[in-house]
């Protein structure tokens, strides 16, 4: 699976601790070996509140969230954030 990073994502895994950052490479390493998100072996949902035809998800690291939108078989990282901060802005409305 081809993987695309925003900006804002790239900028927000920067200021993650070096064990995150690790976590962070692992997952990614997975995902770009699988075919889909579901055969990636990653603890994935599916977010809720969105418009039809958007396809939103967040990955778990520990107590981090990355936000990706999935576009089989594109997959964009979109941000990354705490667990209590994913929430508040993402999925985008």
């Amino acid at each position: 699976m081809e993987i695309i990073y925003r900006k804002k994502f790239l900028k927000e895994a920067k200021r993650l601790p070096p064990k995150s950052q690790e976590q962070l490479k692992e997952v990614f390493d997975k995902l770009q070996q699988a075919d889909s998100l579901e055969s990636a072996g990653v603890d994935y949902k599916y977010m809720e509140g969105q418009q039809k035809g958007q396809n939103y998800y967040r990955i778990r690291i520990g107590g981090w969230r990355i936000g990706v939108e999935y576009l089989n078989p594109d997959l964009i990282a979109v941000t990354v954030a705490s667990r209590g901060d994913i929430y508040k802005g993402f999925p985008p409305k």
